[in-house]
């Protein structure tokens, strides 16, 4: 699957835009912290590298980065990507339970905290990883209970590069908007998209997202290319700035995550009329997006709710099996999950005569006459203002709690099959606000249930099974 040429091209592509940069003095980062032009980020890049070859770990030893939205962070994983470093991001949204159990799932000795710009020291052993020249592994809410590690390897990120310069439609030189924190590999799309086109990317933290004058500093900054799910574009429409007159830079939207519904797209059409919608669908196992389409008013205005998903990127296929299961076959397939045998072997494929691998992706989809559509999930995983959440770990969670005998959790959807919350039902003796306070203390606060129902026993069904049926009507009335 890999190919030493294709890796050399990453890396003299990355050394020509990092280190000899045509648009010096043009902005490249605008983070929480500070802004860098691309002249600033090279020198910023071989400093990180500097402090980094102090440790002096072997090759293909992972490294954790912790921090959130500040340029120190893209700064860090610009240079990991350079010098071939494998690194591993981790939201300061995540609590410390999670980011210690990554570092050892990981075998990672040492993870950065961006905020503090220093190496520390996890008391984990270092291991390297069997698989070579990974740019990055991406942990995943996983349905052992545990996160699972996404291995991305390096030729898959330089085929998505080249894809999102030829195919996104973007602007020349394109301010791109990240709103998604770098655990979640949305961000990847404006973070490799600004490399890919020589732009710059203005990162957003929580609290400037919830700010008054939030879209005031997206004007200000010029964003050209907005990049997010649907969910956090829909939070935006009742603001009375967020349409072309104000934001008048504003040309692309890229959408991905989530199912992209003809609603939001109508509004769009009415607030930004000139502005190109892009829908893009791939999980974190095929390298964070694999098809895109513009959705044309042609497109818009045709029968059924769902819009298409799009065209395959170069270098893959999407095969639909008899079940109607989406599996993708290509460059951007991911090298397996880290230490999960069992999954790889259910999961993954190959193709001898391609040299190919092929994920099995647990979406269910269907071939239009001209494009692929998504229509949901096989089994219990679902998204969350994008995020991607397996039940089975939120339940295997809660029934590893002292007192907690029984645990459902069940999401609950609109018409549409978004899913708008969390509810957990538990037989337990502790309280809602202690079973919540424990799971805080590991999970990242977007898979905390919003809703804890606790209850003697929980209900079964004729089959002498836990009635989710009832469950789900007793969430919705509550």
């Amino acid at each position: 699957m890999k190919n030493n040429d294709e890796l050399q091209q990453l890396s003299d592509y990355l050394h020509a835009v990092l280190l000899e940069p045509k648009n010096a003095q043009q902005l490249a980062i605008s983070g929480s912290d500070n802004s860098l032009s691309w002249q600033q980020l090279g020198c910023a890049v071989l400093d990180w590298a500097e402090r980094f070859a102090v440790l002096k770990l072997a090759k293909n030893v992972p490294v954790v980065l912790y921090g959130h939205q500040q340029a120190e962070f893209a700064s860090a994983i610009y240079s990991c990507l350079l010098h071939q470093i494998p690194y591993i991001p981790v939201d300061n949204i995540y609590p410390a339970e999670r980011l210690k159990e990554i570092c050892e799932l990981a075998g990672a000795p040492y993870y950065y905290d961006v905020q503090q710009k220093a190496f520390v020291a996890t008391g984990v052993t270092a291991q390297q990883l069997e698989e070579q020249d990974l740019a990055y592994i991406m942990f995943t809410s996983g349905s052992t209970g545990k996160p699972k590690g996404v291995q991305i390897g390096r030729e898959s990120v330089w085929n998505f590069m080249q894809w999102v310069r030829n195919d996104f439609s973007l602007p020349a030189h394109p301010v791109l908007m990240n709103h998604a924190v770098f655990s979640f590999d949305l961000s990847l799309i404006p973070l490799l998209g600004n490399l890919a086109t020589g732009g710059h990317i203005v990162l957003n933290a929580k609290e400037d997202i919830t700010a008054d004058n939030w879209l005031a500093h997206l004007q200000q900054q010029k964003v050209s290319v907005w990049v997010s799910t649907p969910s956090f574009a829909y939070q935006k429409l009742l603001l009375p700035e967020f349409r072309a007159e104000y934001l008048c830079d504003l040309k692309v939207f890229v959408f991905i995550g989530e199912v992209l519904s003809k609603t939001l797209v109508k509004h769009l059409r009415r607030l930004f009329p000139e502005a190109k919608i892009l829908n893009s669908y791939g999980p974190t196992e095929a390298t964070i997006a694999t098809t895109v389409i513009e959705i044309s008013d042609e497109i818009l205005h045709e029968e059924g709710d769902l819009l298409p998903i799009g065209a395959m990127m170069p270098h893959s296929e999407m095969e639909i099996t008899a079940d109607n299961e989406l599996i993708i076959w290509g460059k951007n397939v991911m090298r397996g999950y880290l230490g999960l045998p069992k999954e790889n072997a259910e999961k993954l494929l190959w193709n001898e005569s391609k040299h190919w691998r092929g994920y099995k992706s647990g979406d269910l989809g269907r071939a239009g006459k001209e494009y692929l559509y998504c229509q949901g999930r096989n089994d219990s995983q679902i998204k969350l203002n994008g995020y991607r959440i397996e039940i089975h770990e939120i339940e295997s969670r809660l029934l590893a709690l002292s007192g907690v005998s029984e645990a459902v959790v069940l999401p609950l959807t609109k018409k549409d099959g978004a899913v708008l919350r969390l509810a957990a039902f538990c037989a337990s003796k502790l309280s809602e606000k202690e079973i919540k306070a424990n799971l805080t203390q590991i999970l990242p606060s977007y898979m905390v249930p919003s809703q804890i129902v606790i209850m003697d026993t929980l209900p079964l069904n004729t089959n002498g099974k836990i009635d989710r049926k009832l469950l789900d009507v007793q969430a919705r009335t509550c």
